[in-house]
Formats: C-alpha cells, structure tokens, sequence
C-alpha cells in the first residue's frame, strides 16, 4: 500500500463517503422544528462541509430543492443576485429533479429570481432547503445596504415550509429569527475514530494500519477536530512513526496560522480564559466566555474544572 493512496481531505470541504459525523447536528437541521438555523464555528472546523452534506443528502429525490449559496465577496443586491445564480446554476440537477428548469427561475435580480422559484417549487410541491455559507458577509451588507438582509428573509417567508441555513464564525451577530446558533466544535469520539481509521472507504480500499492506542493518542493530541485529526493521521500513515507524526504537526505553519485566526475570533473575555487555562488548568470561566466549551476549545477537566481541549493550543498560548 502506498503512503499516498489512504485519501486525507485536508483544507477542502467533504460530502458523501468521505464526511464523518455530525449526525444528531444534521438531525436537528433537516428534521427539527426550526425552519430557520444557524451554525457557529471556528476556521476549518467543518461548517461548509456540513452544508454540502445537506445539500448531498436533501438533493437525491425531488421533494427537496436543496441550493448552496456561498455568500463570500457579497457587497451589495447586485453581488447578491449574481451570487445566487451561480447558486442556481450549482443546483441545475436538483432543479431538474423536482421539474424545473433553470431558465424558470434566473433572473438578475435577487428578488425576482426569488419569486420566480417560490412559483416553481409550489407548482411542483417541492420544498426549499436554503443553505448559506459565509454568512459573515451579511454584517457588512447591512452596513452597506441597510435593511438588506431583512429584505431577504421576509423574501422567503413565500416559501412554504422554506428551511435556511446560515454558517458562519463567532463574530456575527444575528437575532431572530436565527438566533441562538448550533455551534460546532470537534467531532465525537466514535466520528473521531472513524475519521482517523477512514473506516469509511469502500471495502476492499486500502486503510492505515493504526492501532488503537495509537488513534487514542492523535484525538487527545487533536482535540477531535477534523482537520488537525486528518493532518496527524496523515503524517502517521506517511511516517510510520507517530511520535514524529506529532511533533511535525505541532510545529507546522499551518497549524499555527490557524489557531492564531480563531484565537482572533474570539471576544477579549473568551481570550483571557484562554491564557488563563494555559497556565493554569482548572480557571474559572469570566463573564462573556461561555461559548468556549461548544466551538470545541474547552473541555471538562474533571476535580480541577476546565482544561484546554488539545496541547497544540495549549502550546501555542504559552508561546
């Protein structure tokens, strides 16, 4: 076997064989009683993968007109409208699934082309599965075109039985009807397992032969978040040597780049826990930094309270 031939999917989003976990987080958003849901997550920690999952799973029969809207570089109605028909586009094949053609529903402006859609689908009994990534962008769109962002939602208001989905970091602020947000932190202990195994290849593919103390070591090194999980696990196939495997991984560039920007995500209270629990495992939680445990930076530390949830961050801080 091949060190490369085991397929690691670091730095790009997943769907289908190759996304893991978030089962009772996909539960909640195709089948709970909020038509409206927002997912909160730091960098990397797979919030677009999760979106094109839905999208994967929502898009195999006609019933479900799922449409993945990437809101990224959005300044205006006009980046809106375009933005949503590359969206549409994308979509093409689900559209034909549920009887509409794409030409139905294009349209230059956002509005229109939302109108035209809420016909289609009621004309055809299908539903809409609305999913937005980097939704970050709406904070600056309501700046520069206030009420903009309301306009959109009372939009689809039309659409029967219409779900939305926004993803986006910690910075943004939203209200009703989104709020409060499904944050995402690390993957469970089974997914973690999984992931790190690939136990989800077709039989007969090729999987790194790890043992299981082994895997035990890349979570707790890992804090069970995906892509650093991928990034060790890959290492360790490569290497055949995990501790080696390790120590490359805590010094990597990347992996430092990225615990910088979520550290910069972050309010100056959620910060200082931070710092606090580098020196000090077991520091209480000040006011404004409770969110800490569900991005997936914080964790139980049993008698002694709260710990750092893997040593990659732990380190950092202290440097």
């Amino acid at each position: 076997m091949s060190a490369g031939s085991v397929p690691f999917v670091i730095g790009q989003w997943v769907s289908g064989p190759r996304f893991y976990g978030r089962e009772a987080e996909i539960a909640e958003l195709l089948e709970g009683p909020r038509r409206r849901s927002w997912i909160v997550g730091l960098r990397r920690i797979g919030k677009t993968s999760l979106l094109k999952q839905l999208d994967h799973l929502a898009g195999r029969d006609g019933r479900c007109l799922p449409v993945f809207w990437d809101l990224q570089g959005v300044a205006g109605v006009a980046d809106l409208g375009l933005s949503f028909t590359d969206a549409l586009l994308d979509a093409e094949e689900s559209l034909e699934r549920c009887g509409i053609a794409l030409p139905e529903v294009e349209d230059p402006d956002l509005f229109t082309s939302l109108a035209r859609l809420a016909d289609a689908l009621e004309r055809s009994g299908a539903t809409l599965l609305l999913l937005c990534d980097e939704a970050d962008e709406l904070a600056g769109l309501d700046a520069a075109a206030p009420g903009l962002p309301g306009r959109l939602w009372q939009a689809l208001e039309v659409f029967p039985a219409a779900r939305v989905v926004l993803a986006s970091s910690p910075r943004l602020t939203l209200g009703e009807p989104f709020a409060p947000p499904l944050y995402l932190g690390g993957l469970t202990e089974d997914a973690a397992r999984a992931l790190v195994r690939q136990s989800r290849l077709p039989d007969g593919a090729p999987r790194p032969a790890f043992d299981d103390a082994g895997v035990e070591r890349v979570r707790t090194a890992c804090g069970d978040h995906p892509m650093l999980l991928q990034m060790a696990a890959k290492r360790w196939h490569e290497l055949g040597d995990l501790d080696e495997a390790l120590r490359q991984l805590a010094a990597d560039r990347t992996v430092q780049h990225l615990l910088a920007v979520d550290f910069d995500l972050l309010t100056a209270a959620e910060q200082a826990w931070l710092r606090a629990l580098a020196q000090e495992p077991g520091a209480a939680a000040p006011d404004g930094a409770g969110r800490l445990p569900a991005l997936g930076l914080v964790r139980p530390g049993g008698p002694a309270g709260w710990r750092l949830a893997h040593p990659l961050l732990a380190a950092w801080l202290r440097r």
